[in-house]
C-alpha cells in the first residue's frame, strides 16, 4: 500500500455550506431511513492484527506531532507535498535515497509521516529556491531507532566521496552531512523511539545559514513531539485506526480499508498537515472547536469542544464562501439537527459529483453528509442523526 499524495485545499476539507435555514411540519410518519442501518458501527475494523492498518494508524499519530515547515521558516509557505511515508514493504519518502530506505527496513519501521515545503511552487520560476522537507520515522523502540539513523546516515554519506560531515551544535546527537558548495544539507536525530530527519536547502552554499535552518527546524520538532507517547511498539498490527470511536458515529456506506481520503480518523494538527496551509487550517479549526475528525467515503465528522461550538461550526460551514454556491433546500422530516443544501454549480474542486449535502449537529458532534439524489440524502441525514444519538 503506498498513501502518498498532493496538497488538499482547505475548502475540500472545510466542506462549506451556502444553506438558509427552514423548518418542516411533522405529519407523525416514522423517519424514513432509506437502506441505511441506524445501528451504530462497531469496531471491526481495528479488532484483527493488520499490518496495513498498524503502520497507517501510527503514521498518522506522528502527523498530529509534525512541525510545519512554516513554523521554522515563514517563507516556507507553499506545501509540496505532505502524507503517509510508510507502509507494510518500509519507507517509500521520495526525499530519502533508496540505500537510505532499505537500510532502515530491518530496525522495524512502525509508521512515518513527512512534509516539504519551498518558497514557491514545484516547477514556478521565480526567486531562488528555498526548501525544506521534515519527517517523522517510528521505530519498535529507541534501540532501533538510533541503530537505524546511525545505518541510514552511514549509507548515505557514502555515496558522495565528496560529502563531509557537519556538526550541529544545538544537537550534538545529530548526524549531518553535506556536499561542500551544494546549498543543501541532510540530518538525522534519534529522540527516543523516533528518528526526525530534515533536509534543508537554500539559495547559496552558506553552511552556517544551512545550519541554523536545520537547528531551528529540531528545536521546533522536539517541542512539537514533547506529547507524543514514545512507548516502545512491539507489535504494530494491534495499533488502532480510530481509538476514540469517531468512525463508529458515522453511517457505514464503504469498505473499512483505512486511507486517508476515504477511511479514517484524524487529530486536527495531523489533518491540517495534509492540507495547503497547514498553519492557517489548523489555527480555524482549533479556534472553532474542533478537537478530532474522521472521514468515511461520502462523509465526514467532526468532534467539537462542546455542543455550543457544534452549533456554531455548523453556521460557519454555511458562511464559508470557498466551495460552490448551494441553495436551502426543504429540510428532513423532525430533523431540526440538520440543514441541507443543493449545489447550484458542479464544484470544480471535488472530484466527485456532490450534488446534495447535509449538515447534521447532534450534541458536540458535526456530521457532513454528501449524495447525488434528494431521496437519498434525504435518508443518510435521518440516518446519520440516528446514529449520533445512538452512541451518545
Amino acid at each position: 500500500m503506498r498513501v502518498r499524495f498532493r496538497r488538499l485545499s482547505v475548502a475540500g476539507m472545510g466542506v462549506a455550506l451556502l444553506v438558509l435555514i427552514t423548518a418542516c411540519g411533522s405529519d407523525g410518519a416514522a423517519p424514513d431511513y432509506g437502506p441505511y442501518s441506524i445501528v451504530p458501527g462497531n469496531n471491526d475494523f481495528d479488532r484483527q492484527p493488520s499490518l496495513i492498518r498498524g503502520i497507517f494508524a501510527e503514521s498518522l499519530r506522528l502527523a498530529d506531532h509534525i512541525a510545519f515547515p512554516t513554523d521554522v521558516d515563514a517563507d516556507l509557505a507553499t506545501v509540496w507535498e505532505a502524507g503517509v511515508s510508510a507502509d507494510e514493504k518500509g519507507l517509500h519518502e521520495s526525499a530519502l535515497s533508496a540505500p537510505q530506505r532499505a537500510a532502515a527496513r530491518p530496525f522495524g519501521v512502525v509508521g512515518s509521516f513527512g512534509v516539504a515545503a519551498a518558497n514557491r511552487g514545484e516547477g514556478v520560476t521565480g526567486p531562488p529556491l528555498k526548501y525544506l522537507h521534515m519527517s517523522l520515522t517510528a521505530f519498535r523502540d529507541e534501540r532501533s531507532a538510533a541503530a537505524a539513523a546511525a545505518e541510514m546516515e552511514r549509507v548515505d554519506f557514502e555515496v558522495s566521496s565528496e560529502n563531509a560531515p557537519v556538526a550541529v551544535d544545538a544537537f550534538p546527537a545529530a548526524l549531518s552531512h553535506w556536499r561542500p558548495g551544494v546549498p543543501s544539507m541532510g540530518s538525522l536525530l534519534a529522540w527516543k523511539n523516533v528518528v526526525i530527519r530534515v533536509y534543508a536547502q537554500l539559495p547559496d552554499p552558506d553552511l552556517g545559514r544551512l545550519v541554523d535552518m536545520v537547528t531551528t527546524a529540531y528545536r521546533k520538532q522536539t517541542a512539537q513531539l514533547s506529547g507524543f507517547d514514545a512507548a516502545a511498539v512491539p507489535d504494530v498490527t494491534g495499533v488502532p485506526l480510530d481509538p476514540d470511536g469517531l468512525l463508529t458515529r458515522l453511517v457505514r456506506t464503504g469498505d473499512t480499508i483505512a486511507d486517508p481520503k476515504t477511511f479514517a480518523a484524524f487529530g486536527i494538527r495531523a489533518y491540517s498537515a495534509l492540507s495547503g496551509d497547514p498553519a492557517r487550517t489548523l489555527t480555524n479549526y482549533s479556534g472553532k472547536g474542533v478537537t478530532a475528525l474522521a472521514v468515511s467515503h461520502n462523509k465526514s465528522l467532526y468532534r467539537m469542544r462542546d455542543s455550543n461550538a457544534a452549533t456554531s461550526y455548523r453556521e460557519w460551514l454555511a458562511d464559508d464562501p470557498e466551495n460552490s454556491e448551494y441553495t436551502w433546500m426543504r429540510n428532513v422530516r423532525d430533523l431540526t439537527g440538520a440543514r441541507c443544501s443543493e449545489a447550484t454549480r458542479p464544484d470544480p474542486k471535488s472530484v466527485q459529483a456532490r450534488r446534495y449535502r447535509c449538515v447534521v449537529t447532534r450534541g458536540e458532534y458535526v456530521a457532513v453528509v454528501y449524495s447525488n439524489t434528494e431521496t437519498d440524502i434525504r435518508q443518510l441525514a435521518a440516518a446519520q442523526y440516528a446514529i449520533m444519538a445512538g452512541v451518545r
